[in-house]
């Protein structure tokens, strides 16, 4: 295998660079403005502190158990979910949004 000279370097004026960037264009991907299905649903990371999961967990395991079960009553993700619902509906009635 034989070393060979990369290729000569294209000198490119301000002038083209200022064309390209003017030009514009389009994203790849139409965006289209689609009504947002109300049962669809969306991903999010949560962080939280380890303080704020131990009082959560802690929280969680002081709810009685449903019938004798020993079975924890509601896992930690169904408990933030069910907070969040709580206070959506707390802030709903106190500004009165639908």
């Amino acid at each position: 295998m034989s070393i060979s000279l990369s290729p000569p370097k294209k000198v490119v004026s301000e002038k083209q660079i200022d064309a390209i960037i003017n030009k514009g264009g389009k994203t790849t991907v139409e965006s289209k403005e689609v009504a947002a299905d109300p049962n669809s649903t969306k991903s999010i990371k949560l962080i939280m502190t380890v303080d704020e999961m131990e009082t959560i967990k802690e929280l969680r395991d002081k709810r009685p158990a449903k019938s004798r079960s020993r079975k924890i009553s509601i896992s930690v993700h169904d408990w933030v979910i069910e907070a969040v619902q709580e206070k959506i509906e707390r802030e709903r009635r106190k500004y009165s949004v639908q």
